[in-house]
């Protein structure tokens, strides 16, 4: 979930406990309704996974309904059934809200366990919501604890919702109890713990980031100096202790193609905008500075072919010459050519392409 995300909260419990009192389980409806419409109004997505009269969702979702201004909240409501509930899982405002709901299948006609991953699942729930309920509330409750995911176990009614909250006052002093605090301030204390879970995920992936991105500078600078050396030996060999005709022309491509990964290379690093591969750097780099340098030393050769005529039996300073001016026009072809592909490819990754904007 990103800052910019709608945290959605599985909404898990049951008035089964409360049949045989009716008063109570008229109060545990009101109050589901009611938490619902508070649910609505901070802006929170509900997941569910019953219809039933007796499960919790149908009441906050019919308090989160009725909450819900005409054409606001498209897609707030994600329903999750296994294929054998896919007639059962129905809810009454449905027939007036559809593009509120959003239903989402699993696979399967097993319920109970893709129901349980379900609360696990990085772009499933991001809290949760507990009243009532018994076994399938307790091991859920405890699931989001782990994981952990800010939980509101409601404490007024009987069930397994009342024993998490225990759990958890004993482990933090303001959390709120259904006994002192309104379904509103329930609500507000929730979105405010979803909010900080936000700025933590936020947090913690900033610091990943930065370690990826510090991980790929040592890297480059690893890179760029073993291809800077390789370029030292290059022109040492080439100016000073250069080989015969035969080889010179070998060791000026050579050298090229180093001089452009140098250049491109030390540009990732002066920039480091991003975690790219090295190795990438020093293919463009290299094909660049060795099609620059070449076309750089065409025109001279044609008019000076030095090294290249059959009758050469030294290198002559002029060669060395052109050697130097090739690999000082192939650095700053690496640079160069560096850089647009890595434009490119920034601008192509922030305008994906979609099947729709494919014309047949």
């Amino acid at each position: 979930m990103t800052g910019d995300a709608k945290p959605f909260v599985g909404i898990v419990g049951g008035f089964w406990q409360l049949k045989s009192n009716p008063e109570a389980l008229a109060e545990a409806q009101t109050v589901a309704r009611e938490i619902g419409a508070a649910l609505a109004a901070a802006d929170l997505g509900l997941v569910v996974y019953f219809s039933n009269d007796e499960s919790l969702e149908p009441h906050v979702v019919s308090g989160y309904v009725a909450a819900l201004p005409a054409g606001v909240g498209a897609g707030s409501i994600r329903v999750r059934y296994a294929e054998s509930q896919k007639n059962t899982v129905k809810f009454a405002e449905q027939a007036t809200r559809s593009d509120v709901f959003d239903p989402l299948l699993f696979a399967g006609n097993d319920w109970e366990a893709p129901f349980y991953r379900s609360l696990v699942d990085a772009d499933g729930v991001d809290a949760l919501l507990l009243m009532a309920g018994w076994r399938s509330t307790l091991i859920a409750g405890q699931i989001a604890l782990a994981r952990p995911l800010p939980v509101l176990a409601v404490d007024k009614f009987d069930g397994a919702a009342a024993i998490i909250r225990t759990e958890l006052a004993t482990t933090s002093r303001d959390y709120p109890s259904s006994s002192t605090h309104s379904p509103e301030n329930l609500v507000k204390w929730l979105k405010a713990k979803c909010d900080a879970r936000t700025k933590q995920l936020e947090q913690g992936l900033s610091r990943e980031r930065s370690y990826a991105k510090l991980i790929s500078q040592r890297r480059k600078r690893s890179w760029a100096t073993a291809s800077f050396l390789a370029l030292l030996v290059t022109v040492f060999f080439g100016m000073t202790r250069a080989p015969g005709p035969g080889l010179y022309p070998f060791l000026t491509f050579a050298g090229l193609v180093t001089a452009g990964a140098t250049g491109a290379l030390i540009r990732s690093i002066i920039t480091g905008t991003e975690e790219s591969d090295p190795t990438t750097s020093l293919l463009l780099g290299g094909v660049a500075g060795f099609a620059v340098g070449l076309a750089y030393l065409i025109p001279q050769w044609i008019g000076a072919p030095g090294i290249l005529k059959s009758s050469a039996t030294a290198v002559e300073a002029t060669d060395k010459i052109q050697f130097i001016s090739a690999l000082l026009v192939a650095i700053p072809a690496g640079v160069g050519f560096d850089t647009v592909f890595s434009r490119m490819l920034r601008q192509m990754e922030s305008q994906p392409i979609s099947l729709t904007d494919i014309k047949r």
